[in-house]
């Protein structure tokens, strides 16, 4: 006997899912195909965000901005954080020296090491969007994993991820293909 089709406006999560990845697909194909100009990216990139599990979200944002240079990964990072209040700033230091800790062991020599101010260990809300830059980028040559962790942060904060641009918004869209 063939199962029959569930009774008009009945919940059916499998049609959800699968029209949830429908529109995701045509959106996804705009933001990887190139041709958007930055406020269609960043409506298309609105779009996604809204239409995944934070977690994908999340799990995608690393990945995008480990296949670039140390340096535009610095850049990027300060750009975004130039956005981000104390707080949101110091949260993400404090996830990424908690993670350094234990392959960097001094800290505060690091942080000297990298042009930051010692005194941001004790004080992660005093860091500059510079010193989260400098921190991020380390993090993703030296500790890629604690990189990752970090980045999560935005699925929190999506707004924040526009600061990384087109490359990076269609290198997020990619990877949600491919998850």
């Amino acid at each position: 006997m063939a199962a029959s089709a569930p009774p008009e406006g009945s919940y059916n999560p499998k049609h959800k899912i699968m029209s949830l990845l429908d529109q995701l697909g045509g959106v996804l194909s705009n933001l990887t195909g190139g041709n958007l100009n930055e406020q269609e990216t960043h409506q298309h990139f609105d779009q996604v965000a809204g239409s995944v599990p934070q977690n994908q979200l999340g799990a995608a944002i690393g990945p995008a901005l480990a296949n670039l240079d140390p340096s535009e990964v610095q850049q990027k990072v300060a750009d975004s954080a130039s956005q981000m209040n104390s707080q949101q700033r110091g949260n993400m230091i404090q996830t990424l020296l908690g993670g350094l800790g234990g392959s960097a062991g001094n800290l505060g020599g690091l942080l000297s090491q990298l042009g930051i101010s010692p005194s941001v260990q004790n004080d992660p809300q005093s860091a500059t969007p510079d010193d989260l830059g400098k921190l991020a980028a380390h993090a993703q040559s030296n500790a890629p994993d604690v990189f990752h962790q970090a980045m999560s942060f935005y699925s929190a904060h999506p707004t924040l991820v526009k600061a990384f641009g087109t490359v990076v918004l269609a290198g997020i869209a990619r990877h949600l293909t491919k998850s």
